[in-house]
This record gives structure tokens, sequence and C-alpha cells, in this order.
């Protein structure tokens, strides 16, 4: 027995799994902790060639991992690659053609996720790294994620990538005037900025779910997208469709290019008709970006939207903006209105904007519920009642939550005009 004992101890159990298994713990570790795996044993000595999964991580710049990247990728088997990360903290201009060599290297090797990013510049050079302007070509990419870099029109030219199902860009320089593929599934354009001379065309015809947040520079123009089943998008004070009018969208500013004074219409909808199929539909931003409320003059219907949030961009002065999308949405159930905190309440002025109302009933014979969220229930939110109710909105579907000061949630406080303690000032 001892020694039945002793022997059973002595097995490899670990090293005696498929190579299946043993590729798939290899995922989960950087690429110099996979490499390194060749000297626990005979059995590891070249798993690592052939492991599905290249995860790389650098600290500093680039150049002190080029020699060991350009040894693993040439020493690796040409198996295809189910995942490829590379992350980078910093590089010089001498690093620009490694990284972009590694890349079609990826792309050679059937690469299905490709994910990369670059945190920070270095030698004098901007944040952001350039890629070469040079078409992605793949049969077999369909996961691709950017952090940190400089895109190119060709780049971003993806009809050669048939498999391309998802598509994220963080903090991305966009130098192109289209956007383009035929098969993505999933769009996420965060914190970028588009810097074409003309407004940039997402052109992504089979997107389901959409999120362009908080960009810079001129807002794209979305194409159609049919089979848009959810998207959010928000707007910043960093975009350029932004204006300081007490009237934005109409003001008298000839600095302000695109605001109503100066333009002719001849973009038309830039917007809200590529959104127009959406079910679900977040549209964030401040009274102060007007692209929205010109959209407004081509307001598309909302033939298949179901939920809708809105911010104060279309409650700030009169509330026409939100009419107007009331009234094309004609089987919108749930609607919800988040207020920002510390924001004055605009006297009620109508604007010079053009919005495309209706002569038709009002409100939509679906609505189950409007919920107006804010911080401090004020004369803002009661203009925001009594424009509901007048257009015919039921008071029972109107609710109202406050945020506790003690806390991050948001609590009903109210039902109605009849439920608002009189003492809120509301009564006047």
């Amino acid at each position: 027995m001892p020694q039945s004992t002793s022997t059973a101890g002595s097995d490899d159990l670990i090293s005696a799994l498929p190579d299946v298994l043993l590729h798939h713990v290899l995922g989960f570790l950087d690429a110099r902790e996979a490499v390194r795996t060749c000297v626990l044993a005979k059995r590891w000595g070249h798993l690592w060639k052939s492991m599905p999964v290249l995860r790389f991580t650098g600290a500093g710049q680039v150049q002190l991992h080029r020699k060991f990247l350009d040894h693993l990728l040439l020493l690796r088997d040409r198996t295809t690659l189910e995942v490829c990360l590379l992350k980078f903290d910093c590089y010089v201009a001498v690093d620009v053609p490694y990284v972009n060599l590694w890349i079609r290297h990826a792309l050679l090797c059937q690469v299905r996720v490709l994910n990369l990013a670059v945190f920070g510049g270095g030698g004098g050079m901007v944040k952001e790294m350039w890629l070469d302007n040079l078409p992605v070509v793949s049969q077999y990419l369909t996961k691709l994620k950017l952090y940190g870099l400089r895109l190119q029109g060709k780049f971003l030219d993806f009809s050669s990538c048939q498999a391309l199902q998802d598509l994220n860009m963080t903090e991305c320089y966009i130098h192109a005037d289209k956007i383009s593929s035929r098969t993505l599934g999933h769009l996420r354009i965060q914190d970028s900025i588009f810097l074409s001379d003309c407004r940039t065309l997402i052109s992504t015809s089979s997107v389901i779910s959409l999120q362009v947040n908080d960009c810079w520079g001129t807002t794209a123009l979305f194409g159609d997208m049919p089979l848009l089943s959810s998207a959010t998008v928000t707007f910043g004070n960093r975009c350029d469709d932004y204006c300081q009018s007490d009237d934005p969208g109409y003001c008298d500013y000839a600095s302000c290019l695109d605001c109503y004074c100066t333009d002719d219409g001849s973009a038309g909808c830039v917007v809200l008709n590529g959104l127009s199929a959406a079910r679900n539909l977040e549209l964030i931003a401040e009274p102060e970006t007007f692209i929205l409320k010109r959209d407004l003059r081509w307001c598309p219907t909302f033939s298949k939207l179901k939920t809708l949030l809105l911010s104060d961009w279309c409650v700030d002065g009169d509330h026409r903006a939100l009419i107007c999308i009331l009234q094309h949405s004609p089987v919108l159930e749930m609607l919800t209105l988040q207020l920002s905190e510390d924001r004055e309440s605009r006297n009620m002025v109508p604007s010079k904007a053009i919005y495309n109302l209706l002569d038709q009933p009002f409100p939509p014979e679906h609505l189950q519920s409007i919920k107006v969220k804010c911080h401090e229930v004020d004369q803002r939110v009661h203009n925001i009642l009594k424009s509901l109710i007048t257009y015919g909105v039921p008071l029972e579907k109107i609710s109202i939550q406050q945020e506790s000061k003690s806390s991050e949630c948001f609590n009903f406080i109210c039902t109605g005009f009849s439920s608002i303690p009189r003492n809120h000032g509301l009564w006047k």
C-alpha cells in the first residue's frame, strides 16, 4: 500500500489532460507566463506554440517588448487564433510599424476576437497611435475592440469582414468619411472624436444594438438601421453641435456652424432617422446640444418604439420637442424623463426651432406610463406635468421619482398633482 500511494502521488494528472483543456488553461495567462510553462515538463514544451488565445499586456513602451513578440509570433504554429489581446502602456514613433505588423499577422492566423489598446503616447507624440490606412480583410474576425488609436477611412471599411459582429471603439480619433459594415450587429463608440471634413456616415444596416456616447467633434450621420432593437446616444458639451444661445438650435451667432441661422437644411435628418426602427431608445443631451432639436424638423415615425428615455434637452424652454417625439411614437408604452440636478429652468418662451408637429390624437394609445426622475420637485417639473396633462396624458399615468439625498436610489414621492405637498409651491 505505501508503494502504491507513492506512485499515485507522483502522477502528473494535469499533464495527462488533453491539449484542448491545457490550451484553455494557458488562455488565462499573459503570453510571457504561458511561454514559461515550457519548463514544467516535457508535455508542456511546445503547447504554447499552438495556444488559441494570445494575451499580452506590456508595461512600459512597446519597444521593450518588440523582441519577445516578434519571436513569439515567428515561432508560433500557424494554428487558428481564437483571441488576440494586445495592450501597451505607451509607445514611440518607431513602434508603430511593429504594432501594425502584429495586427496583420493575427489576421493571417484567422483571429476571431482582436483587442488592441494603447493607453498613452511618448517621445513627444500624441496619445493615439496611427494604424495603417489599409482595409481589414478577414473571413473569420467576429469581434474587434480598439482603444486609444487613430483610425482612417480604409481601415473602417469592413466590407471584407463578412463575419464581423461586434465593433467597439473607445477614445479613438476617427479620420473617416464613413464607417461601413453589412454584417455588424453591435456597435459601440465611446469618448471618441470625429475629425472628418464632413459628417462621418455610420453605414451599418444590420446593427441590432448601438451605443454612441460622449463623442467629440461633429456628430456622425446615422444611416438606415432597419434591424435596430436598442440604442443609446449621449451628447456632451464636447460635441461641436453645441450652442450657448438662449434658444439652442436657433441662435443669431454666425460662429455656430450648422445651427439654424447658418444651416440650409441640406444635410437633412442627421441622427433620428437612423434610429427610427429602435424598440428601446435613450437620447441624452444637454439643452445646449442642438442637433436633436434640429432633427425634429424631419422627425421620423418611430413605428416600433416601446420604451424611451429622454433628458433635459427636450423639456428646456417650451416642451414642443417632447410633444413632437411622442406624436411620432404611436406604439410607445413607457417614457422616462431624466432631469439633471442644479439646472435652472428656462422660462416657457416658445422656441423658434422648427418641429414636425402633427395634427393627430395625443397621447399614443399604447402609452402605459410616464416617469419623471428628478432631484427636486420644482417649477420645471410642474411645467412638464402641466404640458403633458394639457396634451391629454391621463394623470394616473404620470409618476414622479425624486432622488433621495441620503441614498442614490429613486423613490416614488407622488402620483399626479393630487399628492404633491402644497408647500412645494406648485399650486400657484
